[in-house]
């Protein structure tokens, strides 16, 4: 393996377009002026036969250059990257592509809030789900108590069987 500094390797991923998160190459160029201050840094990395170097397109200034990482480069900037971190569920739920809640990915029962349309109901507020269902009450902070209280209840009804 060539020698190379920790800040060298980074100019290798950067240029790569790698870094922790996204392991898989999607570039393969550093675009560096003249009097560019890693131009020191990109020389011995061509040197080292990481890098080569040619001049930039005509629409880039006439000191500019263009840096390729090698194959050789490249194994050695993708070997550099730390371990993937593990997943944090909330990632596992947003790559999943699920199509509901991440209460409900979860598995928990969420409960509704309904409005009563109708009579006796009409104008009140429940909140129900598939454990309990509270009692039909006239603000939505009643309905929570209610709803609270008949949790409870099924709970303790529950513990008791």
């Amino acid at each position: 393996m060539t020698e190379a500094t920790q800040y060298q390797i980074g100019l290798l991923q950067h240029a790569l377009g790698i870094n922790e998160n996204r392991r898989e190459p999607y570039r393969n160029y550093f675009l560096a002026s003249g009097g560019h201050s890693d131009n020191a840094d990109l020389e011995s990395l061509v040197a080292a036969g990481l890098m080569s170097s040619r001049t930039a397109p005509s629409f880039c200034a006439e000191d500019d250059v263009v840096y390729h990482v090698t194959e050789a480069g490249r194994e050695l900037a993708i070997a550099a990257l730390p371990a993937p971190k593990k997943r944090t569920r909330y990632e596992e739920y947003l790559a999943a592509d699920y199509g509901h809640s991440f209460a409900e990915w979860l598995g928990i029962d969420v409960p509704k809030i309904e409005y009563g349309s109708w009579y006796p109901n009409d104008g009140k507020f429940r909140m129900a789900s598939r454990r309990a269902a509270g009692e039909w009450c006239n603000t939505q902070k009643e309905a929570k108590a209610s709803y609270k209280q008949a949790l409870s209840a099924c709970k303790s009804h529950r513990e008791a069987v």
